[in-house]
């Protein structure tokens, strides 16, 4: 995973008055590289009917669809994946899911916010982990302590440290003044409320802006890692110009 994860709200959308379809359907349109549908209070019936619902518009755009909580409900709808909060069933089960509902390629990610939860989900076998909240958040109920993007990086490098090839994903307050700055340090950005109408916006069922506000965060994010791979590279390239030329003494 590399690029934009946005984040569908259910409750954000509902307290907005934005129906979630239309609101998705806006956001896919800018071509994310995933969309995870959040119902936290959603019945399994209502959770399950969107989630069939966003598959075909996901896959026609090729942005990988994930569910959030519920492996069982984001096997059964044929999701990507799911993702996990600490509170949730532990990724070994939700393999567990995924085996019996015979998806060889389901995807698990798992929740991170601090440098003990980060070590024990470096010891699973989750796809990706997300590290956050990076800034201030108001769309959890009971946030964890910020990180800022100092303490992101140092999440950041003991998890590269441990497993260099595992996708992590930043997460919290991250809006499109800042997805640049924090897409340097990971592989996947993620947002919810930067997403959304702000407070002055009109409430209404339709969605006024979401695909300009998620292609802006798209190419953010795409600045930063571009942004971070000339950086990797001209460092490579100064070390390799410091080295004394084949044949001569150090």
């Amino acid at each position: 995973m590399r690029g934009l994860y946005a984040l569908v709200d259910v409750g954000a959308l509902g307290a907005r008055q934005l129906e979630v379809l239309p609101f998705a359907e806006a956001v896919i349109s800018a071509r994310p590289a995933a969309l995870q549908l959040r119902d936290k209070r959603g019945g399994g019936a209502d959770t399950m009917a969107l989630l069939r619902a966003l598959r075909p518009l996901c896959q026609q755009a090729g942005v990988e669809l994930f569910g959030n909580d519920r492996p069982d409900l984001a096997a059964l709808a044929g999701c990507r994946g799911v993702h996990l909060g600490q509170e949730d069933v532990p990724v070994s089960m939700a393999r567990g899911v995924a085996a019996h509902a015979m998806l060889d390629d389901f995807q698990v990610g798992l929740s991170t916010h601090d440098l003990a939860e980060l070590d024990a989900g470096l010891e699973t076998d989750a796809d990706y982990l997300a590290i956050g909240p990076v800034f201030g958040t108001v769309n959890k109920e009971r946030p964890a302590q910020t990180l800022g993007l100092d303490g992101l990086a140092r999440l950041v490098a003991r998890a590269r440290a441990a497993r260099p090839r595992l996708p992590l994903v930043a997460i919290g307050g991250i809006d499109a003044s800042s997805a640049a700055a924090v897409a340097r340090l990971v592989d996947a950005v993620a947002v919810i409320g930067a997403l959304l109408p702000g407070d002055g916006a009109a409430p209404g069922p339709r969605p006024a802006g979401g695909r300009a506000r998620t292609a802006a965060l798209v190419s953010e994010v795409a600045r930063g890692h571009h942004e971070a791979s000339g950086a990797s590279g001209a460092a490579s390239a100064h070390c390799g110009g410091s080295s004394p030329p084949t044949g001569e003494s150090a």
